[in-house]
Formats: structure tokens, sequence, C-alpha cells
């Protein structure tokens, strides 16, 4: 069994639990990484939160309270109660508006993680002061963290967990096929096929609470450089603007996204590409996710830690090394799993 700790109950903490649950009842999730630990070996043992709708309660409940709005798509079976965890920035700006705090006193997490493999961040992004808070008692604990946020985790963390061989792995997760992955790719068919991109951008609409949040100008901000540098790393010297433009709430955990691309071929000739493009939001974490637990857990117990660049480069849309594409992100990825899985002499 990985026992995960999960920071934040919210839409990816719901479709995580789903997702499991759905694997449990022995249906499929396609994509998943082939691993020598089972999906279903993945048992989520603690969640913390803020939110007084939700401390207290049963996770399997929590998950489906406001301001939560993905979709149910299984009953989650779990037990697991809801602790309270530190608030530090989880109220600041609009997050005040959307989360009503628990009157509860915050637990010592550090010790609750004390039988833990792998710990996970689901927080709004902007929340750096409670990233870091987690990170280090993930850290004390022995714990592997994941960074699912934008927060800036790896260039501040990534020395003290590879000292300790702990792994650590961020920041700000990929989508299985969002807006920002498809784009890329689709800029690097672009590519591939002898098209000169000249300039693009990208906009995102939804109606969950990371979208409220990500209105702030400077939330905004913070993911529209994360995104636009990492889709810019694979458009050569191509102008490049992706982020959030608009909460709609009625779309709940619909996201629309839509993107432009203009450039050239043949002599010149010149060429745009307007795509529409809708998902459900939060189950496009899932897949990632579970690849992730299991590699944090097959990393630590090869006592590999740090922030690793072939996991962190191909999950995630600020690792410590992007790739020069998504194929040599896989195919990197691919040959460091299996140097971990392969039987060696000197282990």
């Amino acid at each position: 069994m990985i026992k995960v700790a999960i920071f934040g109950v919210g839409n990816v903490a719901s479709a995580l639990l789903q997702g499991l649950e759905w694997l449990k009842e022995g249906k499929n999730l396609p994509g998943l990484l082939d691993l020598s630990i089972s999906p279903t070996e993945i048992e989520i043992v603690k969640a913390f939160d803020i939110d007084k709708r939700k401390v207290g309660k049963k996770i399997s409940e929590a998950i489906f309270m406001k301001p939560n709005v993905v979709k149910k798509y299984v009953d989650v079976k779990s037990d697991i109660i809801v602790e309270r965890g530190p608030t530090l920035d989880g109220l600041e700006g609009s997050l005040s508006n959307i989360i009503e705090e628990s009157e509860e006193k915050p637990v010592d997490v550090e010790s609750e993680l004390k039988d833990v493999d792998v710990s996970i961040s689901l927080l709004p992004a902007g929340t750096q002061q409670a990233n870091e808070y987690y990170a280090s008692a993930s850290l004390n604990a022995n714990v592997a963290f994941i960074n699912v946020t934008p927060a800036e985790i790896i260039n501040i963390y990534a020395p003290k967990f590879a000292e300790k061989k702990i792994p650590l792995f961020g920041d700000d997760l990929l989508s299985q096929i969002g807006g920002t992955i498809l784009h890329t790719g689709i800029i690097e068919f672009l590519k591939s096929r002898g098209v000169k991109v000249i300039r693009t951008y990208q906009i995102d609409i939804s109606g969950n609470t990371e979208t409220y949040v990500t209105l702030e100008e400077w939330r905004k901000d913070l993911k529209k450089g994360i995104k636009s540098n990492f889709i810019s790393s694979h458009a050569d010297d191509a102008q490049v603007i992706a982020g959030t433009s608009d909460y709609v709430e009625f779309l709940g955990d619909r996201r629309v996204s839509y993107m432009s691309i203009e450039g050239i071929y043949s002599f010149g000739v010149p060429f745009k590409l307007d795509i529409s493009f809708k998902t459900e939001d939060a189950p496009n974490a899932v897949v990632p996710l579970i690849d992730l637990i299991r590699l944090a857990k097959i990393a630590k117990d090869n006592g590999i830690g740090g922030a690793i660049p072939q996991i962190c480069g191909y999950y995630f849309k600020r690792p410590p090394k992007i790739y020069s594409s998504l194929q040599e992100a896989k195919h990197e990825l691919l040959n460091f799993v299996k140097m971990m899985t392969e039987p060696r002499l000197d282990r």
C-alpha cells in the first residue's frame, strides 16, 4: 500500500478520490503508466483543509461540499476524517469570499504524517506560505512531496529533499489533456511540418474555485507567466501569451479553452488556426497524479530524492528542466523509469 496525504480537499481531491475508487471497482483509466506498483495500492489516509464545511467530515462527504463543483462519477468509500490544517495565506484576497474558515484548532501536520509515504499539495494558486509549510512538514516527516500548484517549491526545497533522498515533484501540474499541453503539442506538430509559428495565444474560462481566484491580477500574472513560458520553450521565437481570462459560475468544473495560432508556410504564405477546446477540469489531473504517486514511492524506495528532472519535466509546467520537445520528455521519463525498476547488481 502507498499511504497518501492530501493538502486541500477541493475539486482535484474530489476527482482523485473518485478515480481511485473507479479503479478499485475494476474499471479502466486510460493513459496510466505501466509500473511495478498497481494503482489500486494507493490509499488516501490523511486529508487537511481549512473550510468548516469540510473539516471534521468524512472525506467521502467533504469532496462534494461547496465550493467544490466536480460531478459525482462514483461513490467513494472512505471513512477518513478531514483534519484542520493551518490557514496561513489560505484566506488571502478573493479566497476569503469562497472559503468559510473552520473554528477548529489546526493539528500538528508533521506528526500526522509519520506513517505517510507521499503527500500532495492541492491548494489554490497563490498560497505560497501554505505550500511552503506543507513542504517543510513533509520534508521533516520523510514524506515525498508533490506540488500540483504554481507555488515556487522546487527552487526552494529541491536541495533539502535531495540531501535526505526524498522525492520532490513540481511545480504546477500539466493536465492529461488540458489547454497548455494540447497547445504545445499542436505547435510541435506544425514545427515538424516545417511551418513557422509567429504568434499564438490561449485563453481559459471555467467556473471552479481555481478560476475564480486566478482573476486576481497577481495570481493571473503568476499562472500566465508559467503557462506562457512553458509553451514558449517549445515555440522557438514565437510570441506567446496564455492564461485564464474569465470566471463563469454556471460552467462549474467545465473548462473552455480558445487557442489561436498564426504563422507562415511555403514561400511566406500566412495561415491562422483557431481552436475551441472543452474539457472537465479536475478529472484532467487524475491520471498524472496516480502516476506521480507511484513514481514517488518507487523513487523513494530506490533512495532517489530531490526534484527528479525526468519525472518533473514530463508532468509539470515549471520543472527544474524543460525538455526541447514533448517527445523527448516522454523518452527521458520512460528511460528513467526503466532504470529505477530494472534489477541491478549494486542494489
